[in-house]
């Protein structure tokens, strides 16, 4: 069964987790692994989203737990994009704002 100790810590995204937990047969999942594999699949998106992901490392104003909650998220408008970035450590000017939408919708 894996598990059973952490040997490291590190934000993924969903794709990630799907690839992750795929790689192990049904029997050897945990029922949190079950779950969670279940619904990481329920979220993934496809080339959109890694495309997203890499022109939001580009721009480097995001976070790395910031750029993965977006990738998740996948904003539509710019109040719900506010709302991801709201732990942010920093604000962002409304061109910045825009263009992360407009990389987003997929502009």
């Amino acid at each position: 069964m894996i598990g059973k100790e952490v040997s490291e810590t590190k934000p993924v995204s969903i794709d990630d987790v799907v690839d992750i937990l795929g790689k192990y047969k049904e029997g050897e999942l945990t029922y949190e692994q079950k779950i969670a594999l279940e619904h990481a699949k329920k979220l993934t998106g496809g080339k959109g989203r890694e495309k997203a992901k890499k022109a939001l490392e580009g721009m480097s104003i995001f976070t790395e737990m910031s750029i993965l909650k977006l990738i998740e998220v996948m904003p539509k408008n710019m109040m719900t994009l506010k709302q991801v970035l709201v732990k942010e450590k920093r604000t962002f000017t409304n061109e910045e704002l825009q263009k992360a939408l407009d990389i987003l919708k997929g502009k």
